[in-house]
């Protein structure tokens, strides 16, 4: 494991979690301390939390590229990644083949005499027809002479492309740029989706126990960084070049944070399905909430349909706010509560906090005694877990009561 073993051991999702202190190998520079009360309550909403940012593949359909088009800019890519080159020369590989052969290996031009990938003329030392139509060997070729080109890293792309391929349109590389882009961003974001899933047990020991001291995701970024760099994780290294491994390490983090949040919550609906024992429309809605989690929190956003984009502060954020999740859940099951926590506070029957189910709408406001003043609404999991859309900048998570929670607790709603 990258966090030392023996406390990661002892945190484990569902079962007793420990406090104490654990030695955090490779942060800023050396080992550092921390300690926090563990709490299992913490572990779905932080693990959810830790995937705030979490980039996204682009599939190769939206790319527009076959399957054997995007197996030789996969190629290119990871060619450029055993040789430690950065990002750069990937895009500068993928935006001149795209130029020369949109990645086509089949290609045969200039009168029969350059193939491949590359265009590559055999006559001009570039290996034989086989090997240059070969996309790997072609790539190796390819870095071999951009990386011998003064200033290649900081030259404008159609620039450092020319002065390895010395086109007849020399301009012609820049065109490809911005899709290049896009095209190693998806690539290497697979790649590290694949290492996430080899390693996933070491990086999961990891977050678990950084969720139950109160790790910032940030520390354990760097910390999976310092694992790769110290061979920790040896096959990473062929993988991610010191120039992009941070950032690859963030998207290690963030990946298997995606999966323990998925497992974490699922645990969590469950156990509220083994509370009720039945199909009771609650229980339909708290599942319904809890395919929303990692969704994230828009002001005015959500409803019946599902996230939208919100109002004010939400406009730009395809989301939901508090109210538009209670009301997505119970859509789900049937019944309407409107989209406001005014509405939804007169939308069913009153409970007590001691006959809560799950499903149940549990309230919070600035005077609890004023319904006026209720300024937030959840669902109930099990009467110590609810799960929420709680402010901007947070995403859809579950939360465990809190003395300040506690404190602003109106009450609770059965709706229908």
């Amino acid at each position: 494991m990258i966090l030392e073993a023996g406390l990661a051991k002892a945190i484990a999702a569902g079962r007793g979690l420990v406090s104490g202190v654990a030695l955090i190998a490779g942060m800023a520079g050396g080992g550092q301390y921390a300690a926090a009360q563990a709490d299992p309550a913490k572990l779905p909403s932080t693990a959810c939390s830790y995937t705030s940012g979490s980039p996204r593949a682009a599939g190769t359909r939206k790319l527009d590229l076959p399957a054997d088009r995007w197996a030789n800019a996969k190629a290119i890519v990871e060619t450029a990644q055993d040789l430690r080159l950065p990002k750069r020369a990937a895009v500068i590989g993928v935006a001149t083949a795209l130029q020369e052969s949109a990645l086509d290996n089949a290609v045969v031009g200039d009168h029969g005499r350059a193939f491949g990938i590359f265009q590559q003329h055999p006559e001009h030392g570039w290996g034989s027809r086989a090997e240059v139509t070969d996309p790997r060997h072609a790539a190796n070729a390819f870095f071999s002479r951009l990386v011998k080109v003064k200033d290649w890293d900081t030259k404008p792309l159609t620039l450092a492309a020319q002065a390895v391929q010395r086109s007849a349109s020399p301009d012609a590389y820049a065109h490809h740029e911005s899709r290049a882009e896009r095209i190693v961003g998806a690539i290497k974001g697979e790649s590290a989706g694949k290492l996430s899933a080899e390693h996933d047990q070491s990086i999961r020991g990891s977050l678990e126990a950084a969720i139950a001291l109160g790790v910032p995701r940030a520390a354990v970024v760097l910390d999976v960084a310092a694992g790769v760099r110290a061979g920790i994780l040896p096959s990473a290294r062929k993988l991610l070049n010191e120039n992009d491994l941070e950032q690859e390490a963030r998207k290690l983090v963030e990946s298997a944070a995606a999966r323990l949040c998925a497992d974490l919550t699922q645990n969590a609906g469950k156990a509220s399905n083994r509370a009720t024992g039945d199909g009771s429309r609650g229980a339909i809605a708290l599942d319904a909430a809890l395919q929303m989690i990692g969704v994230p929190y828009s002001w005015g956003g959500g409803g019946p349909n599902g996230p939208s984009y919100g109002i004010g502060r939400g406009a730009h954020t395809k989301g939901f706010d508090c109210s538009g999740l209670a009301e997505y859940a119970w859509s789900k099951a049937g019944v309407r509560i409107g989209g406001h926590t005014s509405t939804q506070w007169r939308a069913g029957v009153r409970v007590a906090r001691s006959e809560l189910r799950p499903g149940d709408l549990v309230f919070f406001a600035t005077n609890p005694r004023d319904p006026a003043t209720i300024h937030h609404v959840a669902i109930n999991i099990d009467g110590r877990h609810y799960i929420h859309a709680p402010r901007t900048g947070s995403l859809v998570q579950v939360s465990s009561w809190t003395s300040g929670r506690e404190a602003q607790y109106a009450g609770a709603i059965r709706p229908g």
